[in-house]
């Protein structure tokens, strides 16, 4: 059967014949890379993300970690000084009563330094009349507060004590509060007194 209409030819032509905007076209789809999976930037965004979140993290733990070491640095150098003092303050000898009660003047600072600086005299006289030795020995201590430049201890002291009124050795317990202020780097004492 013959059929009135003509199947079109099919115009097929050859890469020489394409014309120039067919050329850009197939340039372009040639070029361009393939796309992204769907979400991939949003995945890429959350992890940028989390990146950061972590490292502020990290980094106020680091900050913490070395506010902690300094605190605890400084709490131990108190504590240190606040032992010292109380032994100094409760240690002495009527042969050398000048050098001992130094010790305390030495560690001392402000209102307390004048103070016991001023009684030196009178408590060196009566300690060489008694001939008086006493020994401390801090046997407990404690911290009851600090910032960086005030610290407050507690100090258990058992002072062995002898004089020219006692027939032989003597034990006194002392509980003192220790007040000490940070000086060009040092711990030195604002006040001692006796705890009830």
């Amino acid at each position: 059967m013959i059929s009135d209409t003509a199947e079109p030819e099919s115009e097929t032509m050859s890469d020489d014949e394409l014309d120039p905007v067919q050329e850009t076209v197939q340039e372009t789809v040639q070029e361009r890379p393939p796309a992204a999976p769907p979400g991939r930037g949003l995945f890429a965004a959350v992890l940028v993300l989390a990146l950061l979140v972590a490292l502020v993290a990290a980094g106020w733990t680091l900050r913490d970690v070395r506010r902690e070491h300094t605190s605890h640095q400084r709490d131990t150098a108190a504590l240190a000084a606040a032992r010292e003092a109380a032994v100094a303050f409760t240690s002495y000898d009527y042969r050398h009563i000048g050098s001992d009660l130094n010790r305390v003047a030495d560690r001392s600072t402000g209102r307390f330094r004048q103070q016991f600086t001023k009684a030196l005299g009178a408590l060196t006289q009566a300690i060489k009349k008694a001939h008086g030795v006493s020994h401390g020995d801090v046997t407990e201590a404690g911290l009851v507060r600090s910032t960086d430049t005030t610290a407050v201890a507690i100090a258990a002291v058992d002072a062995s004590i002898t004089n020219s009124s006692t027939k032989g050795p003597s034990t006194r317990r002392y509980r003192l509060q220790i007040t000490l202020e940070r000086v060009d780097g040092d711990w030195l004492i604002s006040d001692i007194s006796p705890v009830a």
